[in-house]
């Protein structure tokens, strides 16, 4: 039977120990007595594998340990750990230190009116200095590890949870939509069959981009906006006259946008405003400084509930998160205003 991982990881990690304070040893009894194999080395080899294996056991405690707090607390409680976690290597060090010196004096059966004087002079004096400074550059690295992974392990988990976020959202268009489509799809079979014809034909359209793009983070400009007039023609079906969309927007090749974004503002639009013959409800496409603009006229409906905007909030860090890029958005002179950031397909021209 073959041992685990696991069990590699461990049987790999204690031989390493054992090369290491045997190395160790050799390199400090050199520079003592000029002597790699001075007698004193076993019991310098002896001292170095249980400081070794005691911080090593006590660094993935805390590994596995810091696991269960987010950044935020981990933030609190790292001072406090970097304290706590030198100052108890440094006494395991010189309980290490001392069991190995003693452990010598017992092996060879010298008297042990002198350990003190060796141990004090000779061990504690020697180690105690470099061990300090050595303790101190391993423990502030151990904790920027620490830190470091914590910061990264909290950023993985927050765009694992916006990217399940926008899969989620592309994954469906409004269900209102769908529910309200059907309903006009049925008036249409009974009046106008080639109009339910193109009206199928639209509505399958649109769920196969929807459904195409589900792991794409961009679409070419030019494809989302020809999906954006599908869905709106299916709209205008129902709402013929009291919705209007006007675009200016020509040049399209240069351009990338997370898919469904543009959509998703128009929706938001139809959403939240009333529309009628007499006051129609109007959005308008254009693009300004690689960012499309999707302006219209507020209208807002009586009988709405306040609005949440986690519909907003959402693609802002969607566009955040694949564009590195700001979404923002505002009112003025009655009409609301999104600025959604494009990406130029051309390299030369993305940074300027």
């Amino acid at each position: 039977m073959k041992p685990s991982k696991k069990t590699k990881f461990w049987i790999i990690y204690h031989v390493g120990l054992l090369f290491f304070s045997l190395l160790a040893a050799m390199i400090i009894k050199s520079v003592q007595y000029h002597d790699a194999f001075h007698p004193t080395a076993l019991a310098s080899f002896f001292t170095i594998f249980i400081l070794c294996i005691s911080l090593g056991y006590l660094t993935i405690y805390l590994v596995n340990h810091s696991k269960k707090y987010s950044h935020k607390e981990l933030r609190k409680k790292i001072i406090p750990g970097l304290l706590i976690f030198h100052i108890a290597a440094f006494i395991i060090a010189n309980i290490a230190i001392t069991l190995g010196s003693a452990g010598w004096y017992f092996f060879t059966g010298e008297s042990f009116q002198g350990f003190w004087n060796h141990l004090l002079h000779q061990e504690l004096s020697f180690g105690n200095a470099r061990l300090l400074i050595w303790l101190l550059f391993f423990t502030l690295a151990f904790f920027f590890v620490l830190w470091q992974k914590s910061a990264k392990k909290e950023q993985q988990l927050r765009e694992e949870n916006l990217r399940f976020q926008y899969r989620t959202l592309k994954s469906q268009v409004n269900p209102h939509f769908l529910f309200n489509s059907l309903n006009t799809l049925s008036e249409l079979v009974y009046s106008d069959a080639k109009k339910a014809d193109n009206y199928i034909q639209k509505l399958s359209q649109i769920y196969r981009y929807i459904i195409e793009n589900e792991t794409n983070d961009l679409v070419p400009l030019k494809k989302e906006l020809a999906f954006v007039d599908k869905y709106f023609a299916l709209q205008k079906e129902r709402d013929n006259g009291k919705i209007e969309l006007h675009s200016t927007i020509f040049e399209t090749d240069q351009y990338q946008v997370i898919p469904v974004s543009v959509q998703m503002l128009i929706e938001n639009a139809l959403k939240h405003n009333a529309a009628s013959m007499d006051k129609p409800l109007i959005i308008e496409l254009n693009i300004e400084n690689e960012v499309i603009c999707v302006k219209n006229n507020i209208q807002r409906k009586s009988t709405m509930q306040e609005s949440t905007g986690t519909g907003l909030k959402n693609l802002k860090e969607r566009v955040h998160l694949i564009l590195n890029k700001t979404m923002t958005y505002k009112e003025e002179h009655n009409q609301f205003v999104v600025f959604l950031p494009l990406k130029m397909t051309n390299n030369e021209h993305s940074d300027h």
